[in-house]
């Protein structure tokens, strides 16, 4: 159950999530800084910035290849075992919002 709401919480964050701006013409373009930012100020830690920024660009290019939110927050937890099921989940949706913003949602 608690998945099931952690998943639909994931939804709707990207859902309602403002789209950060980045050109389009660079697949993986992002607001390093920016990304770094946000993970500091959810509380999400990381040993290397290279890596987190590596690991966000990744988030994208699962969603690109059409990974579902569960299948996705499921390879963070897998491959990050610090991450519980919420920080796994938010760290998908910084990454979508700095990383690839057309996964988020424009309503």
């Amino acid at each position: 159950m608690r998945l099931l709401l952690a998943m639909i919480g994931l939804s709707s964050a990207i859902g309602f999530a403002a789209p950060a701006h980045a050109d389009p013409s660079e697949p993986n373009a992002g607001d390093d800084a920016g990304f770094l930012a946000a993970l500091h100020t959810a509380d999400i830690g990381y040993n290397s910035p290279a890596q987190a920024v590596r690991s966000a660009q990744a988030v994208c290019t699962c969603l690109n290849n059409g990974e579902s939110g569960l299948e996705l927050v499921h390879d963070l937890q897998t491959r990050n075992p610090a991450f519980n099921l919420d920080a796994a989940a938010e760290f998908a949706v910084i990454s979508s919002k700095f990383y690839c913003p057309q996964h988020l949602s424009k309503s």
